[in-house]
């Protein structure tokens, strides 16, 4: 049975953890660590089946063979540093680090032989088996990127991609929850003021979304002839349409992912 190590026990950390501990059908030995005692404590005690170790030593003597670096970009060579004493012959890296690219993790790890390397990128969804996990790689065994993809897909579903295209990635779906809970909440938010309590608000407009994103699946034709094909002339979908179209808010929408793509793109 393969072993899998988590390194940073934060949100995301947890989240796919979570994910994956719940999936019964996935066997393996998990376990985490933390930097922050009290964090891994915390995340050890709270799920059930997670293992944990005191010190990146036993990543040796408990024969990890997957190590997942999901600390934050700034101490991703720290830890690299770290686990770089170690001999890691025939192990495979997996960084979810925001922008850190292969290359970045190949100069951490010149001096090791037969290492393999993951760049992956995940979305918080992870904790309710709905994540989008996003993996890119140079040189893999079959078998070593068939436990990674079996493992995340604990948490929804796996695309593997190019790497050059993993700051767009990051951007639509990486950071899309935080773009989605706006767009949520501004709705919410508006039936509250106009007298709805907040439970019925939050059912009507989450049904509502859910709902849309069916009839996109179901559907034959493209967007722009679904929204046509509500927007009835004289009705007060098209009224709402234009105030959207006059204010740019698809632009709107293509500014916010291409500054979050800025910034996820390798330094």
């Amino acid at each position: 049975m393969k072993k899998a190590l988590f390194i940073g026990l934060g949100h995301m950390g947890s989240s796919l953890l979570k994910g994956i501990l719940n999936n019964k059908n996935f066997k393996s030995e998990i376990y985490g660590y933390d930097a922050i005692k009290e964090t891994q404590q915390k995340v050890v005690g709270a799920l059930k089946g997670l293992g944990s170790i005191n010190n990146l030593d036993e990543i040796i003597t408990n024969n990890i063979d997957v190590i997942v670096i999901g600390v934050r970009p700034e101490s991703v060579d720290d830890i690299c540093l770290e686990l770089n004493k170690l001999d890691l012959s025939n192990k495979t890296i997996v960084c979810m680090a925001n922008a850190v690219d292969l290359k970045r993790l190949e100069n951490n790890f010149k001096e090791q032989e037969n290492i393999s390397l993951v760049r992956m990128m995940p979305n918080m969804n992870a904790s309710v088996g709905e994540s989008v996990t996003a993996l890119a790689y140079k040189k893999i065994d079959s078998n070593k990127l068939d436990f990674i993809v079996k493992m995340f897909e604990s948490c929804g579903i796996v695309e593997i991609i190019d790497e050059s295209n993993f700051a767009t990635l990051t951007s639509i779906s990486g950071c899309l929850p935080s773009y989605v809970f706006s767009f949520f909440k501004g709705i919410t938010d508006y039936a509250l003021e106009k007298g709805f309590e907040k439970e019925q608000a939050f059912r009507i407009v989450q049904s509502a979304i859910t709902g849309s994103i069916k009839s996109i699946e179901n559907s034959n034709v493209d967007l722009k002839t679904m929204i046509d094909q509500i927007c009835v002339p004289n009705g007060s979908t098209i009224e709402g349409q234009k105030v959207l179209e006059e204010n740019g808010f698809e632009d709107i929408i293509k500014k916010c992912l291409q500054a979050a793509e800025n910034k996820a793109t390798s330094k």
